[in-house]
């Protein structure tokens, strides 16, 4: 999304449920949040994320009332059969990727039930339909495979290697874009 796109609203009427593009002054609320989300997964932290917005800022977003941020997404272009590493200092995006893959989403408690998923996954559709990718992809982990596989999203077997950084029940999730 470009900063002069319009914000992407989740349909609820809130002016706080609308998505907007991640901007610098927004790592320091991101990485808090990833603290507060994912353990007991180490932290990748305000640099990683600062990795991310410079290496594709078209996937990364936050959502909250006003310039605070409740939530963030991170999504970047990448090769379906592949899952990226945990925790790289420098993201180097793959020549002829086929897929949009999100990276990272969490939300605070408060900040959650408010189809800001259903919203996510809309932005992430248009935007990997407009680079000709085929699918969206995934690391389900914490046991988010029923909320995945309620927005589409199905199971690709294999990967466990690759799979081992991010816990003993990730799994690698697609969504093939019509």
């Amino acid at each position: 999304m470009a900063d002069d796109a319009p914000p992407h609203h989740a349909g609820t009427g809130r002016a706080a449920d609308t998505w907007r593009c991640m901007i610098a002054d927004d790592l320091a609320a991101v990485a808090a949040i990833e603290r507060d989300s994912h353990d007991p997964l180490p932290p990748e932290g305000e640099a990683v994320f600062a990795d991310r917005l410079a290496a594709f800022p078209d996937g990364c977003f936050v959502v909250g009332p006003g310039r605070a941020v409740e939530g963030y997404a991170i999504a970047h272009p990448w090769r379906l059969g592949t899952v990226p590493a945990l925790g790289l200092d420098r993201l180097i995006l793959p020549t002829g990727p086929d897929c949009l893959w999100l990276h990272d989403v969490a939300l605070r408690r408060s900040f959650r039930g408010r189809g800001l998923v259903t919203a996510l996954i809309a932005m992430l559709d248009g935007r990997a339909r407009a680079r000709a990718l085929a699918a969206l992809a995934l690391t389900a982990v914490h046991g988010t495979q029923t909320l995945w596989t309620r927005h589409g999203f199905v199971v690709v077997p294999g990967n466990e290697a690759a799979l081992a950084a991010y816990g003993e029940t990730a799994l690698v999730m697609t969504r093939r874009l019509r």
